[in-house]
């Protein structure tokens, strides 16, 4: 999975699997988590500037699993 780089202050990169609809998340305070199930249009938000601020509590919403420290 390609990971993007994104303006943020919480958010330092994303990636998204077409296939299997995972939403991966590198915030900057560390820590990088799955979401499951998450619609493409969710990461395409992801995408923009200060994207957590946008669809933070959406993406939460949604299953989750932390892949990295």
């Amino acid at each position: 999975m390609n990971m993007v780089p994104v303006v943020s202050d919480n958010v330092r990169c994303v990636g998204y699997d077409h296939h299997t609809q995972v939403l991966r998340v590198t915030f900057r305070s560390g820590g990088t988590y799955a979401y499951y199930a998450v619609p493409v249009h969710l990461y395409e938000v992801m995408l923009l500037p200060h994207p957590w601020r946008r669809v933070g509590r959406q993406i939460r919403a949604h299953r989750y699993s932390r892949v990295a420290a």
